[in-house]
């Protein structure tokens, strides 16, 4: 075992795509979006129409899930045991996690219409902490008396990936011993096979029978390994040496934007998958936005608690333009500040971790 460890690690230095890649520009880019159209779907303010119409936050959390089935595979495949990987993995995802829920369920309490002593000894406090705490935030996404009367009540409309995302790093194991059994593209082509079968049969029965459990099933992980197992073949394509041609990008944009129905339910993972390819791996390098650390993931899990906070106290109703300057603004603070003392401290004694897509 030792000594296939040793030649793995040879091959993947030897064969490894190189460090000049788009991955921490692409994260960045890709939370970006999920703030602007969260904050714009949230607030409900009507001059901000134009940023649910032209920024999909739906791609963005497809493309984070491709970014992820590259990064999380190969951290597998540099990891030394399976305890090491899942060391890794949860040394970066869980404090910021934590942090977000606990730190949100306290601090909030200064917005509920509850009296202090009332809110932390409700049941739904103690349903919101331990429900998000255990990855299931769908059965308690909201506090008691906090963000009544708004758009939506829910403290974190983004929590539901990370659900997805650790789900996937429980397969990861699995996926790569076959692959390493049967090869990548006979292992990926039938994870991508049943995913998607998975994800287009939800969805055409509900849009069939207009039931709304059809379309959530359709969203839930086998629903989605399609977008992972695109990013894991990516991987293990790049570090054979290939590098995405331009007119995968063009390619992938086309078939994005043009289908819809069930086609674009069958057709997205691919398309998503050769246009993120190509940005990452293959367009010029466009700075080196990672050189100070990683922010998205304090982006992507900070933005919706404080674009809420900012709309329960009224401001974007008086002021949107500014209330959003402001609340970017926080949010980035808040982002910085997760990173130096709540993610990295972390992961100072562990050499190149990779760093996720939404965790």
């Amino acid at each position: 075992m030792k000594k296939y460890y040793l030649n793995k690690m040879n091959s993947l230095k030897k064969d490894a795509p190189l460090h000049q890649n788009n991955f921490d520009l692409l994260r960045l880019i890709f939370a970006s979006m999920v703030v602007f159209f969260h904050i714009a779907i949230l607030s409900q303010v009507p001059g901000f129409a134009w940023m649910t119409q032209h920024i999909s936050s739906l791609f963005a959390v497809q493309a984070f899930f491709i970014v992820s089935g590259y990064l999380v595979t190969m951290s597998y495949e540099k990891s030394r045991s399976l305890g090491d990987y899942w060391k890794k993995r949860m040394l970066r995802i869980a404090p910021a996690y934590v942090f977000v829920v606990v730190g949100a369920a306290v601090l909030l309490s200064l917005l509920s219409t509850l009296p202090f002593a009332e809110y932390f000894s409700s049941k739904d406090f103690w349903r919101y902490i331990a429900f998000n705490l255990a990855l299931a935030n769908f059965n308690a996404p909201s506090l008691p008396g906090v963000f009544l009367g708004q758009y939506e009540s829910a403290v974190n409309v983004s929590l539901w990936t990370i659900k997805i995302e650790v789900l996937f790093y429980a397969c990861v194991p699995v996926i790569v011993w076959a692959v390493r059994k049967w090869g990548y593209n006979k292992i990926l082509g039938l994870v991508f096979f049943l995913s998607l079968a998975w994800k287009v049969g939800f969805f055409v029965q509900g849009t069939a029978t207009g039931t709304e459990f059809y379309f959530k099933m359709a969203k839930q992980l086998p629903g989605q390994l399609c977008f992972f197992a695109g990013g894991a073949w990516c991987f293990y394509k790049t570090r054979e040496g290939f590098r995405p041609p331009a007119w995968m990008a063009v390619a992938g944009i086309l078939l994005y934007y043009i289908p819809d129905g069930w086609l674009f339910e069958m057709l997205s993972p691919i398309a998503v998958t050769m246009l993120v390819s190509w940005a990452a791996i293959s367009m010029p390098r466009l700075g080196n936005v990672g050189k100070h650390g990683d922010f998205s993931f304090g982006i992507y899990l900070f933005h919706a608690p404080i674009a809420q906070v900012f709309i329960s106290l009224g401001l974007f109703s008086v002021y949107p333009v500014r209330a959003m300057i402001a609340a970017i603004l926080c949010i980035v603070l808040l982002a910085l500040f997760s990173w130096n003392y709540i993610e990295q401290p972390f992961l100072r004694h562990r050499k190149q971790i990779p760093k996720p897509a939404l965790a």
